[in-house]
């Protein structure tokens, strides 16, 4: 049984690396860019920890990675006493974040998203397995709005919550991968199709073989195309994955 992969170098690429007046810079735009962190000491550095903990574990990375280098670099030229100790602090307190992920793997845990188009294909499969049959708006109908683009998903409330989408979606798909994992249940049929525990993965964006979860769908909608159906066919947005 596959285990969770960890991120795609074209995810890692897309995030950009640098820090500027206490917010992210690079691919992002001021809507989806990381807000309310910062390192001026440790207490704030344990803000930022708490503010991103939930999301994708590369996203984390990436911020916390680039405010440790960005704080070092400021700590060279701070004179003032006081300020060296904070800065310090909050230096180890990212550093020790940083060692932990580095120690246990977690690169591991990030759950990489599949295209857009590949949901679409999958849509009428999992609604006749029962996997979509939820009340509310689903993972699909808010990536559908993000028009595929998961920064997007980081700044989109759950309707009556304060939590946003991309950590709704970490904490949903969690136990459904260690079950997955645990009981070594199929990924996929005798007729070559995701099994219904691999579309409860798929219809939030992921799966651990999305290369040929990715070539299936191609096939599907192929199929639905020639049959005049269109009923797995969809459009928009790239999405992002962990091939």
């Amino acid at each position: 049984m596959p285990k969770v992969k960890s991120e795609s170098a074209a995810e890692r690429r897309s995030e950009g690396s640098g820090w500027q007046g206490g917010q992210l810079f690079g691919s992002e735009n001021t809507e989806t860019t990381f807000t309310g962190g910062g390192f001026k000491d440790k207490e704030k550095a344990q803000e930022t920890l708490r503010l991103l903990d939930g999301r994708d574990i590369n996203y984390q990375y990436q911020v916390i990675n680039s405010m440790y280098n960005r704080a070092k670099v400021i700590l060279k030229r701070t004179k003032d006493a006081e300020k060296v100790k904070n800065l310090k602090e909050a230096v180890d307190t990212f550093s020790d974040w940083l060692d932990d992920y580095k120690t246990h793997s977690r690169s591991k845990e990030n759950f990489g998203y599949l295209p857009l188009d590949t949901l679409h294909a999958f849509r009428s499969l999992a609604k006749e397995q029962g996997v979509l049959n939820g009340k509310g708006p689903t993972f699909l109908d808010v990536y559908e709005e993000a028009e595929g683009d998961l920064k997007k998903l980081r700044v989109k409330k759950v309707e009556g919550a304060e939590t946003t989408w991309d950590i709704h979606r970490n904490k949903n798909l969690k136990p459904l991968v260690e079950k997955l994992n645990k009981d070594n249940l199929p990924l996929y049929t005798s007729k070559g199709q995701p099994s219904k525990e691999h579309l409860g993965l798929i219809v939030w964006g992921y799966s651990p073989e999305p290369a040929k979860v990715k070539k299936l769908a191609a096939a599907c909608k192929k199929s639905d195309s020639g049959s005049g159906s269109g009923s797995g066919s969809g459009s928009g947005g790239s999405g992002e994955d962990s091939s």
